[in-house]
Formats: C-alpha cells, sequence, structure tokens
C-alpha cells in the first residue's frame, strides 16, 4: 500500500508541476526568487521558529520517545508537493506557489541530515533518505516544471485545451492518494492517540500556518500560500526517514497521521478564504 500510495503521490506531482510550468513563465518564477526579504522570512520561519516550537511542544506534552522523534522531525523538515492541492488555487500567485514549493524541498535536503543528528534518540547513519529526496526533487518537481516552461513556450497554442483536463486529472489523482491511504491513517491515528500526541500535532500544524500568514506579505494571497506551504510538512520525507533510521519504532505513524490532520485542515482553510472574500471583495492588491 507504501508503494501505490508513493506512486499516486509522485504521479499528482508530476502532473501538478507541469501545468504550473504552462501557465508561469520562467520570468515569472525568477520575479519570485528575487523578492529576497520575503524569502529569508520563509526559510526562518521553517527553519528556526517552526523547529524550535516542535521543540517546545516535545518538552510539554508527556509523550512517548517515537512520538517526541516523529513530531521533532516534522517541524524540522519543510516542504511538501502535497501543498501543491491547494497553492495551486491561487491563480494570482500560482509562481510563487510552485517556488516555495521547489524551493522548500529543495531546504529539507539540508535540514533532513541535520535533524537526524539532533535526534534525542538514537538513529542509524543511512544516506538513503538523502539520495531518494535529491532524486525525487529533480525527478518529480524540477523536470516536469521545466518540462511544462518549454512547452508553452515552443508550443503555446496547446496550453487552453490542456490547463483544465491536467487539473482534473490533479485533482482525482490527489482524491485517490486519500483514499489509498484511510486504512493505514486509521490504523496510525488508533496507535498514537494519548498523552497529547493529537493535540501536540494540531498546535504543529496551526502554529505553522499561523506563522506562514503572519510572514506572507502585504497580499492576502501570499499569504495564503504561505500559511499552506509553512503548515504542511514534508510528511513523506519524514516517513522515509523514519523507515530507514529508526527501524522498529513507531516513528513512522506520526507523519501518517499528520497527513491525515493537515489536508481536512488546508481544506477547510481554502473554503474559509474563498468563501469570505466572495462574501467581501477585496480592497487590497
Amino acid at each position: 500500500m507504501l508503494i501505490r500510495s508513493v506512486l499516486l503521490l509522485n504521479l499528482f506531482v508530476v502532473i501538478v508541476m507541469f501545468s504550473v510550468g504552462l501557465r508561469v513563465s520562467g520570468g515569472e518564477l525568477l520575479d519570485v526568487l528575487r523578492n529576497r526579504a520575503l524569502f529569508v522570512r520563509a526559510l526562518l520561519a521553517n527553519c528556526v521558529l517552526i523547529p524550535a516550537m516542535g521543540f517546545l511542544l516535545v518538552r510539554i506534552f508527556p509523550l512517548t520517545p517515537d512520538a517526541s522523534v516523529g513530531i521533532l522531525l516534522l517541524a524540522a523538515i519543510p516542504g511538501t508537493p502535497i501543498a501543491l492541492q491547494f497553492t495551486r488555487q491561487a491563480k494570482t500567485r500560482l509562481a510563487f506557489g510552485a517556488a516555495m514549493t521547489f524551493v522548500l524541498s529543495l531546504v529539507s535536503i539540508a535540514m533532513t541530515p541535520l535533524a537526524v543528528e539532533l535526534m534525542p534518540q538514537a538513529a542509524q547513519h543511512n544516506q538513503r533518505p538523502i539520495l531518494l529526496l535529491i532524486s525525487n526533487i529533480m525527478l518529480y518537481i524540477g523536470l516536469p516544471l521545466c518540462a511544462g516552461l518549454w512547452a508553452a513556450r515552443h508550443a503555446p497554442k496547446i496550453i487552453p485545451s490542456l490547463v483544465w483536463p491536467l487539473g482534473l486529472l490533479a485533482s482525482i489523482v490527489f482524491i485517490f492518494l486519500m483514499w489509498e491511504t484511510r486504512l493505514v491513517r486509521r490504523e496510525a491515528f488508533n496507535a498514537i492517540r494519548g498523552r497529547g500526541t493529537i493535540l501536540a500535532m494540531l498546535l504543529l500544524l496551526s502554529l505553522s500556518m499561523l506563522i506562514g500568514w503572519l510572514i506572507g506579505g502585504p497580499d492576502r494571497e501570499s499569504r495564503r500560500v504561505l500559511a499552506t506551504s509553512t503548515g504542511m510538512r514534508s510528511v513523506v520525507v519524514v516517513l522515509y526517514v523514519a523507515r530507514y533510521c529508526f527501524p522498529g519504532t513507531n516513528v513512522y505513524m506520526i507523519p501518517i497521521v499528520y497527513l491525515s490532520l493537515m489536508v481536512p485542515t488546508n481544506l477547510l482553510f481554502h473554503l474559509a478564504f474563498t468563501g469570505w472574500h466572495k462574501l467581501r471583495p477585496a480592497t487590497e492588491p
């Protein structure tokens, strides 16, 4: 089931990144990267503030050692392509959402070995998660994005006929992904209940989203993108780390449960965001 789920996730990311490449230009992506102040705030939040918050949470709650390790890993490792399911809806900040996904995924390469080294529980040193992470970022994020940019530049007439079907296909694949993981997510949820574990993860999620919203800049679409990109931690990478560095433990259950929490939370957030601003027209740029 895990293999099928990872394949579905990879397919979803490829479709979305190719679609993003069709709809934005290389210049727009570079403009996003040139906004140094915003990126510094985003990196500070994801690499310093949220890891510190994770450390406080595991000190406050009487968690099991496995739960503590899982939450610390989630707090330390940012960036997940799953955020694209929601950030791609922010049409005026599509390039920003794609750039944040790519940049935070790259940041996770540096944060993953550092997080493992600082764990309070001994971990087996294994380079496989890092190698998988690097290859996945290039293969499933970078390559489809570049392919979309190339297609948009050399065959612009095909864009209108591809964008809507690709968006629909991405949504269908994402729904199948959530359906495919429903049983393992339920099993993990039942296994880790108690001792404040679920509450600690909900606090990590909600406070991370709040931090992303507050650092998101002057316009609400940027805040929307950063709230989701920051709150959605890298559950797939944490799952890889748990599998290869903490074998024989229940650390792997923590990212599975976090996935169960972050998807409906972000769905409600974006539905509320869209509904609120339909009722209250924008007065800001």
